[in-house]
């Protein structure tokens, strides 16, 4: 009897063992998701940076469906900053560039569900052909949009001198706080570019947090200068994969995947 309630004893050691095991490597691998769209169009057997308006519609849907607590990104850096909980199923939604059709396909499904949003614009391309312009951008911002900047020209950031990175990074803020009357507090580096002196210039502009892609397995997740976003293609048009990617796991299976 003593024998068959030490191996009980045992075997429940075992299992607590590897629970606690488990929940501690999932809460070390865990990257709270930032998706990151481009064009919300019909382009996406072209390009990656595009996914089609019943995808992205599905998406927002599949989210909403499942309880996903879907906050802004500068609520999300905010925890992150303070190394709050992040509880489960928790993401922030951003889109880079400042395509008008942003605001023609994507804002209308994300006030349906009201969803907030960020999006980062370049200035120089306000008003152009396939651009948003300041009173579409002022629309959104009323109802959860948050407006970021995207520099003003959309160049490598790292390769500039310190005037002309300056002049990147502070005056695209200037511009739009001139234009949207609001401060604008994020920022997203041209193609994911970035080092030490550009986030450097990035806080001396008053940025409170910064947006990278994926800058890699050697980064910090919690740095929020160089904040971990999932690209979402038309590969995410499969709800497994989009739901794979929005789990908070994907980011350490895709460097894992990307070191091989």
């Amino acid at each position: 009897m003593r024998h068959l309630k030490r191996k009980i004893l045992l075997s429940v050691s075992v299992i607590v063992f590897i629970v606690l095991f488990l929940w501690k490597f999932l809460s070390f691998i865990y990257v709270p998701p930032i998706l990151m769209y481009h064009s919300i169009d019909e382009n996406e057997s072209t390009t990656k940076l595009s996914l089609c308006p019943l995808g992205f519609e599905k998406q927002m849907k599949f989210l909403k469906e499942h309880h996903y607590n879907v906050i802004s990104l500068e609520d999300m850096a905010d925890l992150i900053k303070n190394k709050k909980h992040i509880p489960a199923n928790t993401v922030s939604i951003t889109f880079d560039d400042g395509f008008e059709n942003n605001y023609k396909c994507a804002y209308p499904v994300l006030k349906k569900y009201s969803f907030p949003a960020t999006i980062f614009v370049i200035t120089n391309y306000v008003g152009a052909p396939g651009y948003l312009t300041w009173d579409q951008m002022k629309e959104m911002q009323k109802n959860g949009i948050t407006l970021g900047s995207h520099t003003v020209s959309h160049q490598w950031l790292p390769h500039m001198d310190n005037d002309r990175l300056y002049s990147e990074i502070n005056l695209s803020k200037k511009l739009m706080e001139k234009h949207l009357g609001r401060e604008v507090k994020l920022i997203s580096y041209p193609i994911g570019a970035h080092d030490q002196r550009v986030k450097q210039a990035v806080k001396d502009a008053g940025y409170k947090a910064a947006c990278g892609t994926n800058p890699g397995p050697d980064s910090r997740w919690d740095d929020v200068y160089a904040l971990k976003r999932l690209r979402i293609s038309r590969t995410s048009n499969n709800l497994l994969v989009f739901w794979i990617e929005s789990s908070g796991y994907y980011t350490f299976i895709k460097e894992i995947r990307d070191e091989d």
